[in-house]
């Protein structure tokens, strides 16, 4: 973690870059504009029936009237930062920036009849003839740097209100997904414990067995915690430990092959996704079979996705049917899925050539080398982003 010192010194940084990029803007901005306004009284003066003028005098004029105007510009700027157009206050602000934009005519007029004394010998008009001169150019300065700074704050304040509906949207994701590992979490939790219930007085010593590897098993799931993307190897890890008091339970009844390619051992994906495809599998097509029950595991990558196929021995959908209703497991995997990655994937359940049932999923193939929550899920904090 960076010192306090080091944070406030880079905040500093930042704020005088911040400043200077601004003053810079103003500045060009208006230099810009004094360049154009007497381009156009060379151009209007040009024409035949006009008298000649000196013509560095009025540069300096033109340039210095901008400048003037960019002194200026602060003060108007910190004016309209702070009389807003409020539904509570608009008569008083628009009366407030009639009297500043009145202030910003009088002192530039002062400035001006300043600097044209100083460069041109010619007498000056009455002070009242010289205010009405370019009275409207001058107010029309104001009310441009007003417009321009409550553009500039309605942008802002849009783009702080994106922000704030993004971070709600996927703060509600996030919280939807939870729920749902959470009812997964329990609901094996709940079934293991069944089963060492069962063996306590029939089979100590596999119940104690059984006790060991489902602390192995909580152990691995508080790696997992807070976090809804693993790698495949973690998740791996995961089922192993599962499988391990399944097959506690079932004995020599419960067989599992396993096929994983060594990138898809890389890849991201949802943590418990395995587990409760498998418990389906071992719960309708172990359980009911009087010999022994089979699982077969495959992953592979393919291209842009990870395709993983979970298959069992069992009798397999009925009459072929996959519209059966799902249960916990296999609803809160569908609908993890959908959370995670939208339309970048495919969960499809079928009945196997082999026998059996058949359970693919596809996801994209994205690295992983630790737990995480992906980035669209996250809450991402853009304070100061656009200072």
């Amino acid at each position: 973690m960076p010192e306090p010192s080091v944070v406030l010194n880079r905040d500093a940084v930042l704020r005088r870059k911040s400043f200077r990029l601004q003053a810079a803007l103003v500045f060009g901005g208006w230099t810009l504009f004094g360049l154009f306004s007497y381009s156009q009284t060379v151009l209007y003066y040009s024409l035949p029936v006009r008298d000649p003028i000196p013509w560095g005098p009025l540069f300096a004029i033109s340039l210095g009237s901008a400048w003037i105007w960019a002194g200026l510009t602060p003060a108007a700027l910190w004016v309209a930062n702070r009389l807003r157009f409020e539904p509570n206050q608009r008569m008083r602000s628009l009366l407030l920036h009639g009297v500043a934009g009145l202030t910003f005519v009088l002192v530039s007029t002062v400035l001006e009849r300043a600097i044209v004394a100083s460069i041109s010998d010619s007498p000056l008009k009455p002070f009242v003839q010289g205010l009405l001169y370019r009275f409207d150019s001058r107010l029309l300065a104001y009310l441009c740097i007003v417009t321009v700074a409550s553009a500039a704050r309605y942008a802002l304040l849009y783009r702080e209100r994106e922000v704030q509906a993004a971070e709600l949207e996927a703060q509600l994701a996030r919280a939807e997904l939870q729920v749902l590992k959470m009812q997964l979490q329990p609901h094996f939790l709940f079934n293991a414990l069944n089963t060492i219930a069962e063996l306590a007085h029939d089979d100590p010593n596999n119940a104690d067995r059984l006790i060991a590897r489902l602390g192995h098993l909580l152990r691995l799931s508080l790696e997992q915690a807070g976090h809804q993307v693993v790698p495949f190897r973690q998740e791996l890890q995961f089922l192993t430990a599962y499988l391990e008091i399944e097959q506690t339970r079932f004995q020599d009844r419960l067989a599992v092959d396993t096929d994983i390619s060594l990138d898809a051992l890389e890849a991201g994906v949802p943590a418990l996704l395995l587990q409760p495809i498998v418990e389906n599998a071992i719960q309708h097509g172990t359980s009911p079979r009087a010999g022994a029950g089979e699982i077969s595991i495959r992953a592979r990558r393919q291209g842009a996705m990870l395709t993983v196929e979970i298959r069992d021995n069992g009798p397999g959908f009925p009459n072929g049917s996959t519209s059966l209703k799902e249960g916990v497991g296999l609803s809160n995997t569908r609908e993890r899925l959908r959370q995670l990655y939208g339309d970048r994937h495919a969960f499809a359940l079928a009945n196997s050539p082999e026998g059996g049932a058949l359970v693919t999923i596809a996801l994209p193939y994205i690295e992983c080398h630790e737990a995480h929550t992906p980035l669209h899920l996250q809450v991402v904090r853009m304070a100061g982003a656009s200072a």
